[in-house]
């Protein structure tokens, strides 16, 4: 009997341990001259809505989207930027491996809109795979930004989205790690936008 009670206690210990060595968390902050502080934006100056990961584990794949919404703005600027991005204006940018195809080497880091055209709401998606690299444990990291404008004043909601075919965010470890989790997500995030 001693024994059996011994055999539970490692096998929640196991469970315990597994369960908390597939994790990741995902958060987003401000930047650029348009951020006055974490929760205020100031029309007609550029913002940028960093994307923030936490990641304890390894993963070899990952999808993830988020939609921007507001009671009263219906239309913002996508910033484009020559340089270029992941997506066509380039607005959108990735970081810190996500750039490149060193961590996501099947394609990068690929940005999808189902409707990512400035007229509210607009969702984007994000996915990568990897084939012969994975996706390590690191501190936290900006890995992605999309650069924006607001031309009054008003309220913006950024919150995780999904966009078709799938239903919701994942991030997929090799088989021999773990399963396939779900990120914390710190949303949704309301900002204030003022003249």
């Amino acid at each position: 009997m001693r024994g059996f009670k011994m055999l539970l206690v490692i096998v929640a210990l196991l469970a315990f341990w597994a369960g908390s060595a597939t994790s990741t968390s995902v958060s987003l902050k401000l930047s650029g001259p348009g951020a006055v502080n974490d929760s205020t934006i100031k029309a007609g100056e550029k913002v940028s809505f960093d994307v923030y990961l936490v990641n304890d584990t390894v993963f070899t794949g990952f999808t993830m989207g988020f939609r921007l919404t507001s009671p009263d703005i219906k239309k913002i600027v996508h910033m484009p930027d020559s340089a270029g991005g992941l997506t066509e204006a380039g607005d959108v940018k990735a970081y810190n491996g996500w750039d490149d195809q060193s961590v996501w080497d099947l394609n990068g880091v690929i940005a999808t809109g189902c409707s990512w055209d400035g007229v509210l709401p607009d969702t984007v998606g994000f996915g990568g795979l990897c084939v012969k690299m994975q996706y390590l444990p690191h501190k936290i990291e900006k890995k992605l930004s999309m650069d924006l404008m607001f031309s009054g004043p008003g309220t913006i909601v950024v919150d995780s989205s999904f966009y078709p075919p799938g239903g919701k965010w994942l991030f997929a470890a090799p088989s021999r790690i773990g399963p396939i989790i779900q990120p914390e997500w710190s949303g949704p995030h309301k900002f204030n936008v003022v003249k």
